[in-house]
């Protein structure tokens, strides 16, 4: 398979993507629900973008479509099983303090963020996980004839889909968690 703009480029998005969520999912971030939906809808956005954009999305095969739900079910339940294997921790008042002066200055009143989270090491290991299945899937659709399963768009939508299953998931049992702050 010859080396191409495309290939090149899906590589480097691949691997910015995987080394930034990589580093999120082992530091405590705190849950803020307005800021951890932002990824996702912006994920979603461009990736439909991108595809409405390609030339390619024009002529759609089965292949196609099924390629696309294949990488939207594993990305969703790979988001759902990060979202449960998130770890909460509660804020300490300084901590709650610190994280509302940092975002003073933002357009939108910062809610009542007393909780933290990250998923750590098992996370990056689903990670990894939902990388080797989008280039694996990337691989066979492409034999099978797929001209849709290597546009950056569709990465974007698994990705997008991934983290939007890994919020809800997160926001459902932050929700459950009756935590004091310290």
């Amino acid at each position: 398979m010859p080396l191409t703009i495309q290939l090149l480029t899906n590589g480097l998005i691949i691997i910015v993507i995987l080394v930034w969520v990589g580093y999120r999912q082992l530091t405590w971030r705190a849950v803020d629900a307005a800021r951890m939906w932002r990824m996702p809808i912006i994920l979603g956005i461009v990736g439909l973008a991108l595809l409405a954009t390609t030339s390619k999305a024009h002529v759609l095969t089965g292949v196609d479509i099924a390629v696309l739900l294949v990488e939207l079910i594993v990305g969703l339940g790979l988001g759902a099983a990060m979202g449960i294997l998130a770890t909460f921790r509660p804020m300490t008042a300084d901590g709650i303090r610190l994280y509302r002066e940092a975002h003073a200055g933002s357009r939108r009143p910062v809610g009542d963020v007393t909780l933290q989270t990250r998923t750590g090491w098992l996370g990056i290991v689903l990670w990894i996980v939902l990388i080797a299945v989008r280039v694996g899937v990337d691989v066979l659709a492409g034999m099978a004839g797929s001209t849709l399963a290597a546009s950056t768009g569709v990465i974007l939508l698994m990705v997008g889909a991934n983290r939007l299953a890994r919020v809800a998931v997160i926001l459902y049992r932050a929700n459950k968690v009756a935590v004091p702050v310290l």
